[in-house]
């Protein structure tokens, strides 16, 4: 009776050796700015792995992320700086029409950008963007219709050609597969 007794406190103390850690909420990109609302605490069991991810004690926000970290995915300790990279991305928002978006397009989803021109009729279809993460979306004119403002956050380099595409006629949103 002695050794099943024991062997039932061992077992007890092995049945939760989890811990609270740090994962994404939404899909991230490199350059990134961690804030609160793109963290969730996860309970996970790493055992000696658990070093290499952080706890949900650590404070990340206003951290820079130097790697894509998908969504659900714990946060490495080597995808995270204090610094940001100097590859700096900028927030641009976009008037898009309701039906050149997915309908449930929401923060964290990585989209694509293409530009179909209207103003020169000889223009074609071409991609202005690509894996680019959507920071916001205008949730009150989503269920209006007519256009909603999508927030993207993208490289200072791809700015320009955003705003001479929107100038051009419109810009349609793909979302990438996962």
């Amino acid at each position: 009776m002695s050794i099943s007794l024991m062997a039932a406190f061992a077992l007890a103390g092995q049945a939760d050796n989890s811990v609270s850690m740090w994962g994404a909420k939404f899909s991230l990109s490199p350059g990134s700015a961690l804030k609160i609302g793109d963290l969730e605490s996860v309970k996970v069991s790493l055992g000696n792995q658990a070093p290499k991810y952080f706890s949900s004690k650590a404070s990340l926000v206003g951290s820079f992320l130097v790697k894509s970290i998908s969504q659900g995915e714990l946060i490495p300790v080597s995808a995270v700086t204090k610094s940001s990279s100097g590859n700096a991305l900028k927030e641009i928002p976009v008037g898009i029409s309701k039906s050149d978006l997915p309908v449930d397009l929401r923060a964290g989803d990585v989209v694509d950008l293409y530009s179909i021109p209207i103003k020169d009729p000889k223009a074609m279809t071409s991609l202005v963007a690509s894996k680019v993460r959507v920071a916001q979306v205008d949730s009150q004119a989503q269920n209006m219709g007519g256009v909603v403002t999508v927030l993207f956050s993208v490289d200072q380099k791809v700015v320009l050609s955003i705003t001479d595409a929107v100038q051009m006629g419109r810009i349609v949103v793909v979302r990438n597969a996962l």
